[in-house]
Parts: C-alpha cells; sequence; structure tokens
C-alpha cells in the first residue's frame, strides 16, 4: 500500500479543538473514526478519514494526528490506500487526499516543520 506523509507546525491561538472541527467540516470524506487524548499540558486528538476516489475506482484512507503543548501545535498527516490493481497504483490518490488536509491547516498558520522560524 502506497502512502504520504506530511509533518506540519503551528501556534493557532483557538487551540485543537477548533482544527480538529475545521478538517471534520471542511475535508470532503466520511469521519470513520475520532479519538481525544491529554496528558498534563499535552492534549491529542487522532482524526481518520475514508474517501472513495472515482478515478481509479479506490478507497483512501486520511489520518491526522494533531498535537497541543501549550501554545504549539503539530500535525501529523499521512494519506494511504487509493491504490488499484497488480501493482497497487494510486494515480496520487492519496497525496491528493493528504494535501487536502495540510492545505486546511496552512490557512490557518501551520508550515512545513523545516521552514518553522
Amino acid at each position: 500500500m502506497s502512502s504520504v506523509s506530511i509533518r506540519l507546525r503551528g501556534s493557532h491561538a483557538a487551540g485543537i479543538e477548533a482544527l480538529a472541527n475545521v478538517l471534520k467540516e471542511e475535508i470532503n470524506a466520511e469521519l470513520i473514526a475520532e479519538s481525544w487524548r491529554s496528558l498534563h499540558d499535552v492534549r491529542v486528538v487522532l482524526l481518520s478519514f475514508e474517501r472513495y476516489f472515482f478515478r481509479n475506482g479506490s478507497y483512501a484512507s486520511l489520518t491526522v494526528l494533531l498535537t497541543e503543548s501549550q501554545d504549539m501545535q503539530t500535525a501529523d498527516i499521512v494519506g494511504s490506500g487509493g491504490g488499484e490493481g497488480l501493482f497497487n497504483i494510486s494515480w496520487g490518490a492519496n497525496s491528493d487526499f493528504a494535501e487536502m488536509a495540510a492545505e486546511l491547516l496552512r490557512k490557518y498558520g501551520f508550515c512545513e516543520e523545516s521552514q518553522w522560524p
């Protein structure tokens, strides 16, 4: 199975609750799992989505892990699946799915970890 992984950082004032809600409202896919955890000053939410891609007739999954500690947030985004046939060719379905979530978070000030000041 092919996959693509994107790591982002941000410091959105509203926190991961607001960011999780944006993702759930704006991503055009079925939310299949949501899990929240807290430990001391660290909060974590795991969101898992599934979407059918007509261009290759297969499902792709999107997993987003949002972590918040004090005023800093990180996002780990993984798009996977979406492949078809003997060689499991995805035609970019998994990367398009991951990029959809990354682009939403970029609108809220997130950027790639390598570009973080």
